[in-house]
Order: C-alpha cells, then structure tokens, then sequence
C-alpha cells in the first residue's frame, strides 16, 4: 500500500473541530492573533501559510513561507509573532511580524540524544520550550529576539522517558489538535475520499467555515493498493 501526497493549500482562522478518519497525520495548525497558521503542501513547497477570513467569511491566504528542511513537522508553536516549527531534529524559527511575508530568521540543529523512544511532544515553561520528541530531548530557551535564544540537551533519564511518553496523542496526531480558537468563526477539518480506479483511493483533507460553509483543500493523498 503507498500513499503519494499531491497538492495542498491553506486554510484557517478561528475554531477548528475535526472530523472523518485520517489516512495520513492532519495538518498542524495554531491560532496567531486574528489569523491561523497552519501546514500545508503544495507540489515541492511544505509550507507554513497564514489564513484569514474575508468580509463573507470565506478563508484567505495571506501570506506563506516554505519551510527549509524536507521532514515531517511534528510540532508547531509560537511565541509572540514567532512562529516555531519542529521538524524532527531541526527547530525553525519564522516571524510572522508581516503577515504578508512571513520570513525565516533562525534555523537550529537538535542533536539526537537517545535511542528511539515512543511518544512526544512540546513542554511549554515561561522562559523556554521543552521538546520531547522519538530521539531528542532538548530545552529551547525563548526569552529576547530568536538571535538569542539557546538550545540545550536533556539528560535522557527513565522519568524523561516516561514524560515524553506520556506527552504523545495518536488521535490527536491523525485528526488534529482541536478547537484552535481566534477571532472570527469556527472552522471544521474533514476528510472525504472516492475511488479514482482499480486500487486506488484519493484522500482529500479540507477547511470549512461552519458559519458560510466555505471550503479550503489543504491536502491531496493517493492511496494505492497492491
């Protein structure tokens, strides 16, 4: 069985339920001020894209930024207009200050510290940000400008284990986070499908504004069965 991704574009703005079994992890994607960020890919551009609504509630792209590394993003985050993206063992920093133009200021290299552990997921403490992740453990300090900010290892302990561990969502990771409120409405993240021949299945992931019911594809998967 292969899943081949295709195009996606961006949605969001305000409140995001989820819906439908996911053949592949959802799309992350947060509130930033009256905006979302969110994942999304489309042909070689894995993107971070700023979505908004318009005066008849429909969603609209911003502004958008292709993320430097090619790996899965496994978690997303911000401080202030900074939006942080870790993408296995690279953290990649992008100010959002233009929404227009969404730029990147810092990319850092995380070492792998431990064998592959289960679990994961992001500890946030007033002045840094813990990433727990399958072969990282490191603790991201975030006070001043991202010039300044410092990485450190975690000692990879049994009770570091156990917390990372505890930290991992499978739902979460396939539907998506949940509600991912801002101002404006409620979005719903949903997946259709429909066979598109002999042993294959085209997935499709969306946006809908729940006050319209405007729609945003955000991702395309072909689903091929041997």
């Amino acid at each position: 069985m292969r899943r081949t991704p295709g195009f996606a574009i961006f949605p969001c703005a305000v409140a995001l339920v989820l819906a439908a079994a996911a053949p592949t992890p959802a799309a992350q994607i947060m509130g930033l001020g009256a905006n979302a960020v969110m994942e999304s890919r489309r042909g070689d551009c894995h993107a971070l894209s700023l979505v908004a609504l318009d005066e008849r509630k429909r969603p609209v792209i911003r502004g958008r930024v292709c993320l430097r590394k090619s790996a899965a993003l496994h978690y997303l985050t911000r401080r202030g207009d900074q939006v942080v993206a870790v993408l296995w063992n690279q953290v990649e920093i992008y100010s959002f200050a233009d929404p227009r133009r969404p730029a990147l200021v810092r990319s850092i290299a995380l070492d792998e510290t431990h064998p592959s552990w289960g679990g994961g997921g992001l500890v946030h403490e007033p002045d840094r940000l813990l990433i727990l992740g399958t072969t990282v453990s490191a603790a991201l300090t975030t006070t001043g400008p991202p010039a300044d900010w410092t990485v450190r290892n975690l000692e990879p302990t049994d009770e570091l284990r156990r917390r990372s561990e505890g930290l991992y969502d499978q739902r979460a990771r396939e539907q998506g986070q949940g509600a991912v409120r801002i101002e404006g409405g409620v979005f719903e993240v949903f997946w259709t499908e429909k066979r598109t021949g002999p042993g294959a299945i085209e997935h499709r992931q969306h946006l809908r504004v729940v006050e319209s019911g405007a729609t945003l594809p955000i991702d395309t998967w072909l689903e091929t069965i041997d």
